[in-house]
């Protein structure tokens, strides 16, 4: 009985129909530890951490201080109360569009003082003027200048704490009033205000004397951790040091133990690299977490939209990889993989670069001869209008040449990587409040998030197909 039993025992470890969870579950636990081991023996990994945390490092020696702009922010609410912004972005309204909105009343800041420093978390004593038109508009309780100053859109600039009119009965029968108000920065005022930032102390300023706003400092120093300068180089070390995996398990000897175990072969390459892409996805979150903390220690934004980019990084990364996987069964050769995936990163790149130069001289055709305007936040930073010139004479626009539709071509059937990028900038951009061409560009029809993500997923898929079948069908 007990010879019967251990005869059984084989046949049903062998048996094709036997619940295969347990035997999937040690192979793939297998090939983790075996994916942990090539990264603790791959030595550039240890300098891959050293040169990011330096990267951090010199990010927390940064100082981002407030710089005086207080005044210019209670006149831009006090001319918006004299026209109707209800709806208005004031990334994209011109200020010449803005007279278009009238309401028949002219509202200015007679006297302002600060009751302490000019910061974005001062409060200031203001004397309001508002003149109008009596048969057009008609004279403001002081309840509605409380509700509306500072209100411009959807946005709060100022919130008015106290808000008493001054102005005598004579003074509202001819047109004339007067307030006295106590503010203090709003809830979107901070991400607004200029500040400067700089790097070991005060040692090395980054942005003009003036300063730049809070929000666009933040955005520019979360992409520089996460998806610049940090991120490539992680993706890139990533790379180097997975090129490997494939042509490793491949080696005489290794292949053979794999195939013992009665899985299919498809399965075991589908497992290396699910098990590779874990443990970068590992990093990359850590990644993104340390930058998201680093830029809410110095100023005190703890935006949630930088928490996007560990997404687009993963599926970025998943598609290398995917490359990497691809070669590596094909050659057999970790450092063709390395070569090969990388050339592949910088196709992509430089095809993105290309279609942007389609898409702007496009744009540049279509608005010759047309002013650009400024929008209110960008006029009070002291931009001009400008109009946009015409090519030189006998110059055809980059998208009509064949190399721009070439261009545009191959970058139709290739992943929109620029794209991913770009879906985590509108977020940044939406949560931190910024403006600017950087806005326009991202918010443009062109860009499509979802045949993004959809043809960065295709491809993959594609590589990791190809790699499967020449795997399964390939002696070792």
């Amino acid at each position: 009985m007990t010879d019967h039993a251990s005869q059984a025992s084989p046949a049903r470890e062998n048996n094709p129909t036997s619940p295969p969870s347990p035997r999937l579950l040690r192979a793939f636990c297998a090939m983790l530890l075996d994916a942990w081991r090539e990264f603790l023996d791959a030595k550039i990994l240890l300098l891959l951490v050293g040169l990011i945390g330096l990267l951090f490092a010199v990010a927390l020696t940064g100082r981002i201080e407030p710089q005086p702009a207080g005044k210019n922010y209670l006149d831009l609410s006090a001319r918006a109360m004299a026209a109707d912004l209800e709806g208005v972005d004031l990334s994209q309204e011109s200020v010449a569009s803005m007279a278009g909105r009238l309401n028949g009343s002219v509202v200015w800041i007679a006297k302002a003082e600060p009751l302490g420093a000019d910061l974005p978390t001062g409060q200031w004593n203001v004397e309001l003027k508002r003149s109008f038109v009596p048969l057009v508009a008609g004279p403001l309780a002081a309840e509605e200048v409380q509700a509306r100053f500072g209100r411009i859109a959807d946005g709060q600039l100022w919130r008015v704490s106290k808000a008493e009119e001054t102005s005598d009965a004579l003074g509202r029968t001819v047109g004339m009033q007067s307030f006295q108000l106590t503010v203090a920065p709003g809830a979107d005022l901070r991400l607004l205000w200029p500040h400067q930032f700089s790097l070991f102390g005060d040692s090395l300023d980054l942005t003009p004397p003036r300063g730049a706003p809070l929000g666009l400092e933040v955005l520019i120093l979360q992409k520089l951790l996460t998806t610049g300068l940090g991120g490539s180089l992680l993706l890139l070390v990533s790379v180097v040091v997975t090129a490997a995996f494939v042509p490793n398990m491949i080696r005489k000897g290794t292949l053979e133990l794999l195939l013992v175990r009665p899985l299919p072969r498809w399965v075991l390459l589908v497992m290396k690299y699910v098990g590779a892409l874990v443990f970068v996805t590992v990093l990359l979150g850590l990644l993104v977490l340390a930058g998201w903390l680093i830029t809410g220690i110095l100023a005190g934004i703890w935006s949630p939209g930088i928490l996007l980019a560990l997404p687009s990084l993963i599926l970025f990364f998943a598609l290398l990889l995917a490359v990497s996987v691809c070669v590596g069964v094909l050659t057999r050769s970790a450092v063709a993989a390395m070569l090969v995936t990388v050339t592949y990163w910088a196709v992509l790149f430089i095809a993105g670069q290309m279609h942007n130069q389609v898409v702007e001289s496009r744009l540049r055709e279509e608005n010759v001869g047309k002013l650009r305007p400024t929008s209110v936040v960008d006029s009070l930073r002291g931009a001009k209008p400008r109009r946009e010139e015409p090519l030189k004479a006998g110059r055809v626009p980059f998208y009509r040449t064949a190399v721009g539709r070439v261009a545009d071509g191959i970058y139709t059937v290739l992943p929109h990587t620029e794209d991913l990028d770009n879906l985590v900038d509108r977020q940044l951009m939406r949560d931190l409040a910024v403006s600017g061409p950087f806005r326009a560009l991202v918010e443009r029809a062109e860009f499509s998030w979802s045949q993004a993500v959809g043809l960065s997923l295709l491809h993959t898929l594609a590589f990791l197909a190809v790699a499967c079948a020449i795997f399964s069908r390939r002696d070792p």
